[in-house]
Formats: C-alpha cells, sequence, structure tokens
C-alpha cells in the first residue's frame, strides 16, 4: 500500500497527463537504448564520446530537450552515486539529462550521454524505481554494448545514427509542419532499419540487470527497486503504464529476467537502509510543474495541485505546495508562487537547496524591486559555492534584467559551472554580444562548439572572431590558437573520413 503522499502525488500526475491533449504525452520518441562492448570492438570510448556529442547537438536543438537546471543536477547527483559503484565506469564522463515527454522511457547514447523521460521520473513510486532504470542504463554503456553492435554492423549505425535521431524527433512532432513530417518520411525506412541494428540481445539485456543491480545495492538502494519497476511496466497497470509501450519496445522485458532480479533481492544477505525519497518526490513535482505547456494545462495543473492538497497532511504538503508554486510562477502570478514557495519550505521540516532556490526565485517574480532578490541568490550562490542550478537561475535572473557585465565577472569567478560546460561559453558568448564585444562573442560561441565536438562550426567562429579584430592583443592571440587547432582538428577528420 503506497503511502498517502505518493497516492496524491500519482493522483495528480495521473490527472495532469491524462486530462488535457499534451502533446508530448502524445508524441512518442522512441529512441532505442543504446550503449556500449565487454570485446574490444573497433570504437574507441573516444569514438564513442564522438559520436555521442554529434547525437546531442541535434538532441539539445528539439523542442524535447529540457532544460531545466535543477531536474538535471538531482539526476546527475543520482546518477553519480551510481557510477561511483559500477565497475569500468572510470572510462566515461557521463551526463544525465531529462527530455519532456510524458512517456515511459530512458536511453544510453554513446560515451555515457543518459537521456530520462519525464513520465520514468512520474512512472517510480521510489527513488529506488527510478535509480533501477538509470543503473540499467549506466551497465549498457560500461559494458560497451553498443561497440558489440556497431562492430557487427561495420560501422553502419555509426554513419546513420545523427539521421536516426532527427527522424525520430521529427516523427514526433505528430505531423504538425510539413517539413518535420517529410523529414520523416524520407528516412523513415532507414531509421527503421537502425532501430533494428540497435535493439539489445537478450544477453545485453540480462548483463545489464546484473551489473545495474550490483550497482544499484552498492549504492545503498532498495534492490527490489529495479524488478519492481519492470515487473510493473510488464504488467502494465496503473497511471503510467499504458504509455509503457516505447520502453517495453526498445528494452523487451521477459518474467524469467524479472524472475532473476528478485531471486538476486532475495539472497541478499546484507540489510539496507529506506533511502530518504523527500528530493525525489521535489522532483516529481517539478516534472509534472514543467510538463504542462500552455495557459491551459498549467491552469488545469494548477486545480489539480489546489485539489490534491486539500486532502493531504500538512507534512506530506511540501511537494504540493511546490509543484503549485512552479506552476503559479509559468502562469505569471508572482504573489501566489510566492505564497505557496513559502508554504512549501514551512511544511517541509528540514532545510532543503531546491526549496530556498525556489523561494529565492518567487521573491525576485513578485517584488518590484529585483535587487534584494538578487543578492539573495547571489548569496545563495556564495553559500553553496558548487551548485550549478543555484549558478544558473542568478545567471538568469541578471540576464533578464541586462546586466551583462555582472554575467561575465561572475562566470570568470564562480565554481559551479565548469570550463568544460557548453553552457559557460553559451552565457559568455551571449553577454558578449549584448555589450557589442564581437570577438569575444565568436571566441566563446566557438569554444562552445568545440565542446560539443563540432569543429566545423567551431573554426567557423574563430574565423568570425578573427575578422571583427575588436579584442586585445591578449584576447586575439587566443583566437588565433583556437582557430589553428579547429583547423588541425579539421583536417585529421576529413582524413579519417577519406
Amino acid at each position: 500500500m503506497l503511502p498517502a503522499k505518493k497516492r496524491i502525488l500519482l493522483a495528480v500526475a495521473a490527472a495532469c497527463l491524462a486530462g488535457a491533449p499534451l502533446a508530448h504525452a502524445q508524441s512518442q520518441i522512441n529512441l532505442p537504448a543504446i550503449g556500449a562492448p565487454a570485446g574490444s570492438g573497433e570504437l574507441s570510448p573516444s569514438d564513442e564520446r564522438k559520436i555521442g556529442e554529434e547525437s546531442m547537438v541535434q538532441i539539445r536543438e528539439s523542442r524535447y530537450y529540457l532544460d531545466d537546471p535543477v531536474l538535471q543536477d538531482y539526476l546527475m547527483r543520482l546518477g553519480y552515486r551510481l557510477v561511483a559503484m559500477t565497475p569500468s565506469s572510470s572510462m566515461y564522463d557521463f551526463l544525465f539529462f531529462p527530455l519532456k515527454v510524458g512517456e515511459i522511457n530512458a536511453f544510453a547514447l554513446p560515451g555515457g550521454f543518459i537521456a530520462v523521460f519525464s513520465g520514468t521520473i512520474l512512472a517510480a513510486q521510489d527513488e529506488s524505481e527510478l535509480a533501477g532504470v538509470i543503473a540499467h542504463e549506466i551497465a549498457h554503456v560500461t559494458q560497451r554494448h553498443i561497440a558489440r553492435m556497431f562492430e557487427q554492423s561495420k560501422g553502419n549505425v555509426a554513419t546513420a545514427l545523427g539521421s536516426f535521431l532527427l527522424a525520430i524527433l521529427a516523427a514526433s512532432a505528430g505531423g504538425s509542419s510539413g517539413g518535420e513530417a517529410a523529414q520523416a518520411i524520407a528516412v523513415g525506412s532507414q531509421a527503421a532499419m537502425i532501430a533494428n541494428q540497435l535493439k539489445f540481445s537478450r544477453s545485453a539485456e540480462q548483463e545489464a540487470d546484473r551489473i545495474g543491480f550490483q550497482s544499484l545495492v552498492r549504492a545503498g538502494y532498495d534492490p527490489n527497486g529495479m524488478a519492481r519497476f519492470f515487473k510493473r511496466l510488464l504488467q502494465r497497470t496503473g497511471p503510467y503504464e499504458a504509455n509503457a509501450s516505447a520502453y517495453l519496445s526498445d528494452h523487451p522485458l521477459t518474467v524469467s529476467r524479472i524472475a532473476d532480479m528478485e531471486d538476486r533481492a532475495r539472497a541478499l544477505q546484507m540489510p539496507f537502509r529506506q533511502r530518504d525519497n523527500f528530493d525525489f518526490e521535489l522532483m516529481q513535482a517539478r516534472a509534472l510543474a514543467l510538463l504542462a505547456d500552455g495557459t491551459d494545462e498549467r491552469t488545469d495543473a494548477r486545480k489539480r495541485f489546489e485539489a490534491a492538497l486539500a486532502k493531504s497532511s500538512a507534512q506530506d504538503a511540501a511537494p504540493l505546495h511546490y509543484g503549485l508554486s512552479l506552476t503559479l510562477a509559468s502562469l505569471g502570478d508572482g504573489k501566489g508562487a510566492l505564497e505557496e514557495a513559502e508554504k512549501a519550505a514551512r511544511s517541509a521540516g528540514r532545510k532543503s537547496l531546491v526549496l530556498e532556490l525556489n523561494l529565492a526565485e518567487a521573491r525576485y517574480l513578485a517584488s518590484e524591486d529585483k535587487d534584494p532578490a538578487l543578492k539573495e541568490l547571489e548569496a545563495l550562490s556564495e553559500r553553496n559555492p558548487l551548485s550549478a542550478m543555484v549558478a544558473k537561475a542568478y545567471i538568469r535572473d541578471l540576464y533578464l534584467l541586462n546586466r551583462h557585465s555582472e554575467i561575465i565577472r561572475f562566470l570568470k569567478k564562480q565554481e559551479a559551472i565548469s570550463q568544460e560546460n557548453p553552457d559557460y561559453y553559451r552565457y559568455l558568448a551571449r553577454s558578449h554580444e549584448a555589450l557589442g564585444h564581437q570577438s569575444e562573442a565568436f571566441q566563446a560561441t566557438g569554444r562552445m562548439y568545440r565542446l560539443l565536438g563540432d569543429w566545423k562550426l567551431a573554426a567557423y567562429q574563430f574565423k568570425h572572431a578573427q575578422n571583427a579584430a575588436d579584442g586585445d592583443f591578449f584576447t586575439m592571440s587566443e583566437i588565433d590558437a583556437d582557430l589553428r587547432e579547429a583547423e588541425e582538428r579539421m583536417k585529421e577528420k576529413e582524413k579519417e573520413e577519406r
């Protein structure tokens, strides 16, 4: 029997997803779960990374990519708890990110890029279940299952993967755009061929189960979480399992696989401590709020949260107040968002950086004088110097006020957003451009594309930076070096392709 709080949150989610005609819930991105091989194969980890980076460029440009620092921060923390307990994980620099799709699915791209659909977060009944799905995907990467597939297909999948992703994303638009629909039709047969090539073998799925299960247990999660989630999917019961077709298609389940997971859980002699699900429940509320698009859906989500709050107890209300605060903020109701943010913080009965951040953001939205709220965000960032979600919130609010010099100064002194993160240069480029610093804006954009693995676009930007020639001597010298490196990498790539 689920706790009352969980039943209420699931009821809100089911109503929100089943009520309004959500385009993202009806559309399907049936992306394959692809990972990486136990054998030597033709692909090195660096080759896998390049393919994954190229695919991520397309995913980031799609309307399904959920650029939400709070959800991504949560997935990164959860993911790296599992990565730390997974053999051979040191070969990969993992990135866990959410997609704004109400369907249940998750997939791994070559090189350690792991996507989690919003519907998967909502379908899980506790963090152990969600961790089980993610642990399974991590195992596909660390066991290098995808390299085995590439070896068998003699590289044909590698060259066509980008087109396949574009085809799937175009088809997911539901034919509303003529260009997208035409593109989907044009490469449909190719996509079907690649989809067949990228389906994991039964042995690969069993190996991912085994390795993922071990990581799950070592990270301190409920050993029954993985089997419990997969068993419900196989039975297709409950509020989300009607949307489970994508996951079942990409990750074929069998009764014997689930029985094997259950046997492993029973055989464990070590006790486990039930993990605190508070952050997980906050992220479920956030995913629900973010899935609502447009005024009508957000208004409906507001009513559902309000109805659920009327039935909840005070100690169980924090996630619902949090979700309502986010929904009211999306509707432009700053005063209401602030009231709910304060209720969420009070009813939580604990310190929560997520709730602190939401309170600061709600104060910013509700206040006419933005300076006090900005100072609160800056102070929150100083108290949490490694929190990217706080740093990005502060940058966003500075940007809304056109305070670009402050953004540049903050970026150069902060530690939360690494210079190995493309977002660092995206923010830098945007502010330099607003200030009219052409060479520095082009240089930052080029460095962003360099980190994304697109050397051609990087060279194009560095060339423009060189031609603008409005930087100081040091900046222009850096740009010359950046351009030389990009051109050399392009030549190397051309040689490889020949």
